[in-house]
């Protein structure tokens, strides 16, 4: 799994998408993006990748629960 700042991102956007490695974007050296290839899976499993992503980036249960709120409001009411 590769990890890259939005700028850079933005300047490698091509060359990440043709590639077949995850990618985690990061503001201010935090995640913000996971770019994955699209493939057909379970929701248990992409929870499971999911999870595994905030682990590796230090993220706790309490802030994954609030930026799951803030998404859904976001969603939600717009």
């Amino acid at each position: 799994m590769k990890v890259s700042s939005i700028r850079d991102f933005k300047a490698k956007a091509t060359q990440y998408l043709n590639s077949d490695e995850e990618v985690v974007v990061t503001r201010h050296g935090k995640p913000i993006a996971l770019l994955t290839h699209v493939k057909p899976q379970s929701v248990e499993s992409s929870l499971l990748q999911l999870r595994a992503v905030l682990k590796s980036a230090h993220i706790s249960k309490k802030e994954m629960l609030q930026m799951l709120e803030e998404v859904r409001k976001e969603v939600y009411y717009r």
